[in-house]
């Protein structure tokens, strides 16, 4: 009698390296979609970065009056007492137009800003390069008139329909300027 496989055996042994062959091969897929992932969030952050320190460094400038400082407006503009993340939606619940809303929340914010701002090297509309230029940005400015604090969020994403999922990077700037001007 000779000893050899069954044909139960063989099916078995197959199907068993069948699904060990598609795990390895859905791991791809899944590295991929983190690997890309990861880019976007070091982008995302970065921008983050490159949008906010020159408001912070224009709004906690030491020689900025307090004239300018309590005047600064709350970016988006106010449209129905929606003003922050909720600019963002249209009446359909989809994001709508994050780039324009960012870039005038910050170009308008900056000009409010610039004339005492310490630093003339102080960027007047958002920050551009090939790692910016594929996120779409959302930039909030809240800022209670008379209040000290102005508070700053900001969020990229690669689509504006991801704009609301992403992570929000906040800060909040102190008045640290001269209160008798």
């Amino acid at each position: 009698m000779r000893k050899a496989f069954t044909l139960m055996e063989v099916n078995l042994a197959i199907m068993i390296m069948a699904g060990g062959i598609l795990s390895i091969v859905s791991l791809y897929s899944l590295g991929y979609r983190e690997n890309r992932q990861s880019r976007e969030d070091v982008a995302g952050a970065a921008y983050a970065e490159a949008v906010i320190a020159p408001l912070v460094v224009a709004a906690s400038s030491t020689n900025l009056p307090w004239s300018v400082f309590s005047k600064v407006k709350n970016h988006p503009a106010d449209a129905g007492n929606h003003v922050g993340w909720a600019t963002y939606f249209d009446n359909d619940g989809r994001v709508n137009g994050a780039q324009s809303l960012a870039s005038t929340a910050f170009s308008e914010t900056m000009s409010e800003l610039r004339a005492s701002a310490t630093s003339s090297s102080l960027p007047s509309s958002l920050p551009t390069g090939s790692s910016y230029d594929k996120l779409i940005p959302g930039l909030v400015i809240r800022h209670k008139q008379g209040e000290a604090v102005i508070h700053i969020s900001f969020r990229a994403a690669r689509a504006e329909k991801e704009l609301l999922s992403m992570p929000v990077y906040y800060t909040e700037v102190r008045f640290q300027g001269n209160p008798n001007l």
